[in-house]
């Protein structure tokens, strides 16, 4: 297979964000974890969420000294986590040979810093390097093995502030979307890991363990960001490029404010077509990104911005011809459907963390945008550096509080 064909398939999500009361968080300066719940490696420290459900992993220093904290903390999970996921893969009709091509391919595209991290989990956690980039890629090669080359599933996502929550501040949820049936029983290995880097702001990036691409990540200053595949827009492909997945750690780790991250991606050209949602307690903008530009939409109406997997119409002029338009709302109704929920009695005005959870629960044939795609849910409040992570048939909510985990 392909590997951007594959790679497109796999990046397909959902996005939803409002606004919310400060919550009661995990981890706070005099609320420690039971001893079991921590692990100590070199420089970071490993954390389990209250349920003890989810890693937390802290790590600071060099992106090679990150790898090692990496590698060392959580080397048992790593390591299972590997020969499941690639035992899988093969027994569904891809070779370990296939398997390690794409994801040498998958590495061509990442930036230096994400090698020397990957380098570094190597070093520490008994895998070997070609090891680790399998395991980086090894849900890559999953929904490639499962979806083949026809795209089934997608993300899509909403941000609510001003009228529409309870304190006028962002609440961002998130459903990222690929094939539940075949991912869910990875969700064990769904984890939060905060980088702090010598150099530029801590960021936390929520993935399954092992997966040290960004696509669900919010950084020291307030930012929180989120992918949706966009092929359906732009099928076009640049395998020169820097994978847009290794740009979003860049993004996270040099950009301070929504305006800096915009123009950041804006001025990247894209290797494949990607729809991303930047945020903070008081804004969102969505950086609609195909291979041949970007712009930067705003808010459909004050204080409300919903994303899926088409760009959103009207196209500037210079796209015509270029991109594709949307689906009908009959055929993909996500997007209205995000809308209409926010602007219902029901949500509008009370889109705090636990209304989010409610309207994120709204199945798409119900009038939502959660499906049997869904894999995982995140919901992400900016001005209180929190999130609330769960894997979805496997956990309930999770909440991850980020504040004494970035250490600038």
């Amino acid at each position: 297979m392909n590997f951007l064909k594959a790679f497109s398939i796999f990046v397909f999500c959902v996005t939803i964000v409002t606004a919310t009361n400060p919550p009661t968080g995990f981890c706070r300066k005099n609320e420690s974890p039971q001893p079991s719940q921590i692990k100590t490696f070199e420089d970071g420290i490993a954390y389990k969420t209250r349920d003890n459900i989810y890693w937390v992993l802290s790590l600071k220093g060099s992106w090679r000294d990150m790898g090692r904290q990496y590698g060392g903390l959580v080397r048992e999970d790593l390591r299972q986590f590997y020969q499941e996921i690639t035992e899988d893969v093969t027994v569904r009709g891809i070779d370990k040979k296939a398997q390690i091509e794409v994801a040498k391919q998958f590495a061509d595209g990442l930036s230096h810093n994400l090698h020397e991290l990957l380098r570094g989990i190597a070093e520490t956690s008994g895998l070997d390097e070609n090891e680790i980039l399998l395991l980086n890629a090894g849900m890559l090669n999953l929904s490639g093995a499962v979806l083949g080359a026809e795209p089934h599933s997608a993300c899509s996502g909403i941000a609510a502030w001003k009228n529409y929550t309870p304190d006028h501040t962002m609440v961002f949820g998130r459903n990222w979307d690929i094939d539940r049936k075949s991912m869910k029983k990875y969700m064990k290995y769904l984890s939060v890991v905060v980088f702090n880097p010598d150099l530029g702001n801590g960021f936390a990036n929520i993935h399954p363990l092992g997966n040290v691409y960004l696509e669900t990540g919010m950084n020291s200053k307030g930012l929180f960001l989120e992918l949706n595949n966009g092929l359906y827009s732009d099928a076009n492909m640049f395998e020169e490029r820097e994978n847009t997945v290794s740009t979003l750690v860049s993004v996270l780790n040099q950009c301070s404010s929504i305006d800096a991250a915009a123009d950041y991606l804006s001025g990247v050209p894209g290797d494949l077509s990607y729809i991303i949602q930047i945020a903070d307690a008081q804004d969102c903008v969505s950086v609609e990104r195909p291979t041949f530009g970007a712009r930067i939409r705003r808010s459909e109406q004050p204080g409300i911005l919903a994303a899926y997997n088409s760009f959103v119409p009207p196209y500037p002029k210079e796209w015509e011809g270029k991109a594709t338009q949307p689906r009908s709302p009959k055929e993909d109704p996500r997007y209205q459907n995000l809308l209409s929920l926010a602007n219902s009695k029901q949500f509008y005005g009370k889109l705090d963390v636990e209304r989010m959870k409610k309207l994120m629960e709204i199945q798409m044939e119900d009038g939502g945008a959660t499906h049997k795609g869904t894999v995982l849910q995140v919901i992400a409040v900016p001005k209180d550096l929190t999130l609330w992570i769960r894997g979805m048939d496997y956990s309930d909510w999770q909440e991850v509080n980020l504040k004494n985990l970035f250490i600038r």
